[in-house]
């Protein structure tokens, strides 16, 4: 009666150990995808910027314009922060 009593109390462990190991795989799991969710949110803002930078240098290079000049300031800047 104690043997099996000693064989069920250690499956209850392992159980337990097994479902908390799965329970933190799940949590990192869940983490990872948000990560790459905001890694991909972080490429398709680059990617706008720079399509903004250049159109911005491109419109200056034809006629020069103080607000087109602080909105490239603006968007260096802000690729800067992005790097």
């Amino acid at each position: 009666m104690m043997n099996s009593f000693k064989r069920a109390n250690a499956s209850l462990t392992h159980a337990k150990i097994v479902n908390e190991y799965e329970d933190k795989v799940r949590a990192l799991e869940r983490d990872n995808d948000r990560l790459n969710a905001y890694n991909d949110k972080v490429e398709n803002v680059k990617y706008a910027l720079r399509i903004k930078i250049s159109s911005l240098r491109k419109a200056l290079e034809k006629k020069p314009d103080k607000i087109k000049q602080a909105q490239l300031e603006l968007c260096l800047d802000i690729r800067e922060e992005l790097k």
